[in-house]
Formats: C-alpha cells, structure tokens, sequence
C-alpha cells in the first residue's frame, strides 16, 4: 500500500508538471516559498544552441507569477549550470551548485528532454525539489530528484543529501 500510494504521488507530481510550457526540460523548487526556478531548451534556428544550450529563469510564483532573469550571483553560485561537453545536436550539462548529476539534453520521441540517472535507471528529469534547513538559510538538507523512468516509464525518485 505505501508503494502504491508513493506511485501515485510521484505520478501526480509529474502529471502536474505537463501544465508547464512546451520547451520546458525541468524545474527547480525550494521549501522557502513557492518561487521555482525554469530551465527551458533553448534553440536557435530549429537546432539545439550548442553555446547557451539552457534558458533559466525564475517564476516568481510567491508574488505576482510573472518571470524574472536570474542575477549573477544567482547564475554563477546556485541555479547556473556548465556545459561539459557536447555532441550532434545534445549536451550534457551540470548545475553549478551539484556538479556530481550530469544531465543530458538531448531529443528523445521527437522532444527535448533532460535525462539523468536516478536509482540507476536512465530517467527523464522532471523536477528538483530542495529542502532547505530554515527559510532563511542557504544550507540544504536535502534534494529529490524526480524524473520518468525511460525503461519502464513510471515515475522515480531519489533523495541525495549533502
């Protein structure tokens, strides 16, 4: 029963995740209020751009919804990333604050996807979800990692803990 009823929250908080826009690879929530941070494909000219391959932003949802670019702090320390290599029309990428998830963004059916390793499946990444010490705090202990298992596409996550 506990399985069934984690399935069907994982299920649930995936199925939510299909309201977001099309172009939408993943998103990044904190337990400090209900702002998220986006990472959308970017592309140029039809094709995946190969320089700035990841368009983020924040949706500040605690205040009026609207979309806000991340600062240099924000781009450089925490919700950045770096691309680590590249290939035919994918790369693969890690978030500057946890360089130790590589995620590849690449087409998968005929979409972009973010695909990471959850539990040792191939998945496709979804969400992150930080849970932080305090509101006010900077320190993180821990982050869900969510995603759609590619093998057996059902839902899947993994807690990671600093």
């Amino acid at each position: 029963m506990r399985q069934f009823l984690l399935s069907l929250f994982l299920f649930l908080s995936l199925n939510l995740q299909a309201a977001d826009p099309a172009g939408r690879l993943f998103r990044f929530e904190r337990s400090t209020n209900r702002n998220y941070i986006c990472y959308d494909i970017q592309l140029a000219d039809g094709h995946l751009d190969m320089k700035h391959p990841i368009h983020v932003y924040w949706i500040r949802a605690e205040e009026d919804g609207r979309q806000q670019e991340l600062n240099y702090l924000q781009r450089k320390l925490a919700f950045g990333y770096k691309v680590i290599s590249r290939g035919n029309e994918e790369v693969t990428v890690h978030l500057t604050a946890y360089k130790d998830l590589p995620i590849r963004i690449c087409r998968r059916d005929g979409r972009w996807v973010a695909l990471v390793t959850i539990n040792g499946q191939e998945a496709e990444l979804s969400k992150m979800f930080a849970q932080m010490r305090s509101p006010n705090s900077l320190h993180v202990e821990y982050v869900d990692i969510f995603g759609l298992s590619r093998a057996t596409h059902t839902p899947i996550r993994q807690r990671i803990t600093p």
